[in-house]
């Protein structure tokens, strides 16, 4: 009788979990379906205005609300496929049943954040249905749609956090304790318990005179580096200062405003649909033809296969503006073409990493328009100041293969390319080529903003690689959908914490306190500058660099702009600069990870070798753009 009223609770549960896992799924296809959308609506406006004369007075508007929607759509499916970013450089040391007592305490953590969405979500969407709140435009669109996602998406989290929560109980209980002296299973199985402590210890000092920022620095690093991945991290730490410092219970409602407000905005629509873009090119296989045409123009030199590389990288980088994307995409056609001619894998490695890295640096650049949407700096004039300093770093890189690889007489020489093999490869490839003029040509010359261009070149690349190239299918369609949803969906969640956080930031004054000390040191500004550089290049090893970013740079950008007089395109681009050597720097370089993935007989320690004398000569273009100013200021002054 028992067992058959456990084998009935057991099949409960497990349509429970099918439920749920379908509710997500569909959510995370309506999301991807909801940035297509965006795509259409945008290049229908930049048509209707530029070839007909005749604007839409609903487009932008509608774009913000599908972006919203897409963004909390996609977060419970975006958890359980473990798609949050995390620090667990840590933690991963942690014997796996310390860690999974560590993971049960972080995850009531983020129930209480998703909750806390979710609850003071539902009042503010309640209350517009209530008032009757329409948007300006003439569609009025009811605004509870648009604020009722905040809801939705904290209630999509709250479940998928229960579930992992007893899915954390299960495996604690069916984890085998570690073979190891009872004195550090002691020591180390009280972590949970000390990280308890540690935190009311750390929140306590919020509410002492003097000392909210020892607390505020202490808080984020305890969260940070418990595992709780930074987007919950960063909103659990807005919400308990909310909470101790601005009014209890009643100061709740400001976590899901935050959230809403800071994705209001055109800019932040641009995010998705770049992202969206490079899932396009990734999916639909763009970077074959781009590898071939930079392949039959420099294959012959020493190193050729290797030079091709960093070009196709800078190409794809300025369509796409992710470095994942240009690691993955260049990579894994690079890899096998170069270890079929000889080449050393830590070089081979080395190269395709290193490549990756000027996706965020030469324009779009996700990195430049979180920058813009922070400051209010022109994301035009941040797209062209990362142009000259990013054919630099390419240039920089090239020659140093070319200057290695001739004194390596191992590597057989590949035979010249005819003319007409050059011509005819660049006619097949002159529309993936086409993609970055129409996103820098666009802007520069002003025929649209960032985010229109991110929409044109996402529905551009799409009727190429549909078309054209006949690479994209509508199986090859979801997984586009699915993974620009998910990508996007973790990233502006991050910033949705990272702005819950600059809020209590800017309520305790923090950024005016590190002032005044800073103005106590004997010190240049530039000086501290150079002290802050390492620093950040001290975090970029243990952080993923959108975080660092969303962190950092609204401080940043007060001392050394607002304050300090620096000009603040230059500044964006040395800071930029410097956050990518963390791309490439052990043990947290994404792009090693990616690179590692490519090859499943790949070591971490291999890919790591490999970049070592790449990441030094960043560091050499870190300093030219540090000193050589017009390098990243003349381009910008040009477009008035």
């Amino acid at each position: 009788m028992l067992l058959g009223s456990q084998t009935n609770v057991n099949l409960f549960f497990k349509w429970i979990r099918f439920f749920i896992d379908h509710i997500n799924l569909l959510c995370v296809y309506l999301s991807g379906i909801c940035l297509f959308l965006i795509s259409m609506i945008v290049s229908f406006e930049v048509i209707a205005r530029f070839i007909f004369r005749s604007p839409t007075i609903w487009a932008n508007e509608i774009s913000i609300y599908l972006c919203i929607t897409s963004v909390f759509l996609s977060l419970g499916y975006v958890l359980k496929e473990k798609g949050h970013v995390n620090v667990d450089s840590l933690t991963n040391s942690l014997p796996r049943k310390v860690k999974l007592k560590l993971e049960l305490v972080t995850s009531i953590l983020a129930i209480i954040y998703s909750f806390v969405l979710a609850w003071q979500g539902w009042k503010i969407a309640f209350h517009a249905y209530e008032m009757g709140e329409t948007s300006p435009t003439l569609l009025r669109v009811p605004m509870f749609i648009p604020r009722g996602m905040v809801f939705l998406g904290g209630g999509l989290l709250c479940i998928e956090f229960i579930r992992e929560f007893g899915s954390i109980l299960t495996q604690i209980s069916n984890a085998p304790d570690e073979n190891k002296s009872m004195r550090t299973i002691d020591i180390k199985n009280t972590i949970h318990i000390l990280f308890v402590v540690l935190l009311i210890a750390c929140s306590s000092l919020l509410l002492l005179k003097g000392l909210s920022l020892v607390g505020v620095v202490l808080l984020l690093f305890l969260l940070l580096f418990s595992g709780l991945p930074v987007g919950f991290s960063l909103g659990f730490l807005g919400l308990i200062g909310f909470y101790f410092l601005f009014g209890g219970i009643e100061s709740m409602v400001q976590i899901p405003l935050i959230a809403y407000k800071n994705l209001d905005d055109f800019i932040i629509v641009s995010v998705p649909l770049f992202i969206m873009t490079a899932s396009v090119l990734m999916v639909g296989k763009i970077g074959f033809s781009l590898f071939e045409v930079a392949s039959t123009w420099t294959r012959h030199l020493p190193g050729g296969l290797a030079v091709s590389t960093i070009l196709a990288c800078a190409v794809f980088a300025a369509i796409s503006g992710s470095a994942i994307a240009t690691v993955v995409t260049i990579g894994s056609i690079a890899l096998p073409v170069m270890s079929s001619k000889g080449y050393k894998r830590e070089f081979i490695f080395g190269t395709i990493a290193i490549g990756g890295v000027l996706g965020p640096i030469i324009p779009p650049s996700l990195h430049m328009i979180l920058i813009a949407s922070i400051t209010g700096d022109s994301i035009g004039k941040l797209f062209m100041a990362g142009m000259l300093p990013g054919i630099t770093l390419a240039i920089i890189l090239s020659i140093y293969i070319l200057l290695k690889c001739r004194k390596d007489s191992s590597l057989p020489r590949m035979p010249k390319a005819s003319l007409s093999e050059r011509i005819n490869q660049l006619k097949f490839s002159s529309f993936g080529l086409f993609t970055p003029v129409i996103i820098l040509g666009g802007i520069y010359s002003g025929i649209f903003t960032a985010t229109e261009a991110a929409a044109i070149s996402t529905i551009y690349g799409l009727l190429i690689c549909i078309f054209i190239y006949k690479t994209i299918r509508w199986k090859e369609f979801i997984k586009v959908l699915l993974h620009a949803a998910s990508t996007s969906g973790m990233l502006l969640f991050i910033i949705v914490g990272a702005m819950t956080f600059g809020q209590l930031i800017t309520a305790l004054q923090i950024p005016e306190k590190i002032v005044t000390w800073l103005e106590i040191l004997p010190f240049s500004p530039m000086i501290i500058l150079g002290f802050t550089l390492v620093f950040i290049l001290i975090l970029g090893a243990l952080m993923d660099e959108a975080s660092i970013l969303l962190i950092t740079y609204p401080i940043l950008h007060y001392v050394f702009v607002q304050n300090f007089g620096f000009d603040p395109i230059w500044f964006a681009m040395v800071f930029i600069f410097t956050l990518e050597v963390g791309l490439v720097a052990p043990p947290v370089g994404i792009n090693l990870f990616a690179v590692q993935g490519l090859d499943k007989n790949a070591t971490f320690s291999e890919a790591a070798k490999g970049v070592l004398p790449f990441m030094f000569l960043m560091i050499v273009t870190i300093l030219l753009v540090v000193f050589i100013k017009p390098l990243s200021t003349w381009l910008p002054k040009t477009m008035g």
